[in-house]
């Protein structure tokens, strides 16, 4: 059969009803043969002529054989087949991969390769997360059919760097290390690897230990090391392959760590010694052990004794030695603890006053250090204490490593926060010393500086500009101020170090200050829920790879310990749909002295938890706010009249406070109020 072009659009003639795959390239006449023709059979359809031949050209049909090869944490090998109608000359493809309803794409030319089978290596993508592929080819006009799409899972990545807390000596020959699990992995941490060797050796031995997938810290001794010799100390955790089971993907390695062993003095003769020369010779040896032992600013000197930890709390309150309380159950919990006159409250908190206090602060009492407290009564437990790096590297001069800060846990992380007092003048460059040393990238403030015509706190960072504290210079970048609370962006500038790594600057840092400006001069706030948004939002603002955060009040114990408390109980009811309010007070307190510092902050961190498990998350965009009031407002929203749906929203914080008829209009203030300060 054949047919000629149409040489007017108004003549129309018969024709075999084909869809046809060419492009009218010329006037000659067109033929076609349909192989599913028979004989003696009249096949007729319209055919018309168009004027622009570009508007049946075909786009590439779809590629072909999509598949995946090698796959790393953060790369897939893909390759695919050409398709089998190009319809024109093919300038490239399009690689699209699409994860948590987000689309991406990487281009690929076609003078990249060479043969039928395209190879590519697709880059730049995150760990152990699952992505949907697909490919398309693309001509100069538009891109082809989409392939058959396939889904992958990146393998995942190694773990972030473990923190090395205590190395110690308790023999000549070995030394003890103590160390808290990366803050970053994907799955479990199955093994560390410890890697040592003498100062300036080439070579690392390497011991391998795997892990109680549990534990929070871990701990070891290396034996049989020379004696008098500089040991370097790195730690880095390993995680099973997902892709491969065989294969152990190692993390980041720890700040390596240098110890010396002890130096084997010698001993006394035998026979009768007096009680003087036994001091003298204890004296000496402890002399000589602190020269000979030198540690990282945040080690313990001795491996703690009788210090409960984070993991020994956490396995108590699974014996039940301190009962969580279920979500579903916290409402009638705290109506059982406001019965007969809060009596429920006040026999918790004074147990808890009672087990307080037990530990030492003899580095608070030393005569150099007493200016740089606060408050006589507010000290910082010995063995949490935050110590300062001596500027010059060596061990710190007696009271150059002292500001009243201790180490805090949080929800299954030891070290979490830094509880600190409100910096005084004397104590500016120490505060910034720590914020550097520690990685810190949140500082939360729960004070304003004067409060009641009384300072509660002096101003440690800059108005406006620059200021310089110590050797620490802090730039004022930008200050947010909102209804409750002020963000401060602050660049913090490291005087003495001026390496850069990857074309980064690795003496500058950006942190944040967020300033809660609405708690009262006297008592706890009024609402919780401003309280709660302040909380999340800081708390979400640490990077994972951060240090601690530092929050601070003025004496750095009631406000800081609300804060502390609340946040990580917050936490715990995510991850465990149960809170321990009171077993996870009790833990801190023998962090920092104090924390919680009174009943009434005790029963207000009660009525923050319960407003956020019954009120959930309660963020609005600012600019859906009008429409989300009126839509409460709409009675033709839901069966149920407008102030319905306003109570629907409302959560009470007291037990056992009703709403009348007569408090609609205070009910509506009270809604808008608190979605008002939301978001």
């Amino acid at each position: 059969m054949s047919w000629a072009r149409i040489a007017s659009a108004a003549q129309l003639a018969a024709a075999l009803a084909v869809v046809l795959r060419i492009l009218f390239a010329s006037a000659d006449p067109l033929a076609y043969t349909d192989e599913q023709t028979y004989e003696q059979t009249t096949y007729t359809a319209p055919v018309s002529s168009t004027e622009n031949d570009s508007d049946i050209y075909r786009v590439p049909t779809k590629p072909l054989n999509l598949s995946s090869h090698g796959i790393t944490s953060t790369t897939i090998e893909l390759s695919w087949a050409e398709p089998d109608y190009a319809n024109g000359i093919i300038s490239g493809y399009r690689i699209y991969y699409m994860h948590s309803n987000y689309t991406n794409v990487q281009m690929y030319r076609t003078d990249e390769y060479d043969g039928p089978v395209i190879e590519f290596l697709l880059k730049e993508l995150e760990p152990y997360t699952e992505y949907k592929i697909w490919v398309k080819a693309y001509t100069w006009k538009n891109e082809g059919e989409p392939s058959d799409h396939i889904i992958r899972r990146t393998d995942i990545s190694g773990p972030s760097a473990p923190l090395i807390l205590n190395v110690t000596c308790p023999t000549h020959d070995s030394v003890y290390i103590q160390w808290a699990r990366p803050n970053l992995f994907w799955g479990s941490i199955d093994y560390y690897f410890i890697n040592y060797r003498i100062e300036n050796d080439n070579r690392y031995e390497e011991i391998e230990l795997m892990t109680e997938k549990s534990h929070l810290e871990s701990a070891m001794i290396i034996p049989n090391l020379t004696m008098n010799s500089v040991y370097e100390i790195v730690v880095r955790g390993g995680t099973r392959s997902a892709i491969d089971n065989r294969l152990i993907i190692r993390g980041e390695g720890s700040a390596p760590q240098k110890v010396r062993g002890i130096r084997d003095c010698n001993r006394a003769p035998p026979g009768v010694i007096c009680a003087c020369l036994a001091v003298m010779l204890m004296i000496t040896s402890f002399v000589l052990w602190k020269k000979c032992f030198h540690t990282a600013y945040y080690f313990l000197d001795y491996p703690p004794r009788n210090v409960p930890t984070l993991q020994e709390w956490e396995n108590s309150e699974q014996d039940g030695e301190r009962t969580a309380v279920a979500i579903q159950k916290f409402v009638q919990h705290v109506a059982s603890l406001h019965a007969d006159g809060d009596i429920g409250f006040s026999k918790e908190y004074e147990f808890i006053q009672s087990e307080s206090g037990k530990f030492t602060a003899e580095n608070s009492q030393y005569v150099e250090n007493k200016a740089k407290n606060r408050y006589l009564n507010i000290l910082a437990y010995d063995h949490t204490r935050v110590q300062l790096l001596s500027c010059g590297g060596g061990p710190p001069k007696k009271g150059h490593d002292y500001v009243n800060a201790n180490y805090i846990d949080g929800w299954q992380r030891t070290r979490a926060y830094i509880g600190t007092q409100g910096p005084l003048p004397p104590t500016f460059d120490g505060f910034w010393r720590m914020v550097w040393e520690q990685r810190v990238s949140i500082v939360v403030m729960i004070t304003n500086l004067v409060e009641r015509g009384r300072k509660k706190c002096d101003m440690y960072w800059p108005k406006k500009g620059s200021e310089t504290y110590g050797y620490i210079q802090v730039t004022l970048l930008r200050e947010d101020v909102m209804a409750t609370y002020t963000i401060r962006t602050l660049q913090i500038r490291h005087m003495k170090v001026k390496k850069r790594k990857n074309g980064v600057n690795m003496g500058e840092r950006i942190i944040w200050q967020y300033h809660y400006t609405g708690w009262p001069d006297h008592g706890v706030p009024e609402h919780p829920l401003p309280v709660l948004s302040f909380i999340r939002k800081s708390s979400n603002a640490n990077p994972p790879d951060a240090g601690p955060i530092v929050v601070h009040c003025s004496a750095g114990v009631g406000r800081t310990g609300t804060y502390i408390v609340i946040d990580a109980m917050l936490k715990q009811a995510k991850c465990k749909n149960e809170v321990n309010v009171f077993g996870f007070l009790k833990h801190i307190r023998t962090q920092r002295n104090f924390l919680v510092q009174t009943e009434e902050q005790y029963v207000f961190i009660h009525h923050a938890l319960q407003e956020a498990i019954e009120s959930g998350e309660t963020n609005i965009e600012a600019n859906n706010l009008l429409e989300y009031v009126q839509d409460m407002l709409n009675p033709n929203n839901a069966n149920t009249d407008a102030w319905n749906n306003l109570e629907a929203q409302y959560k009470v914080p007291f037990c056992g406070t009703k709403q009348t008829a007569h408090s609609k209009f205070s009910l509506f203030v009270d809604v808008t109020f608190k979605i008002a300060f939301s978001w």
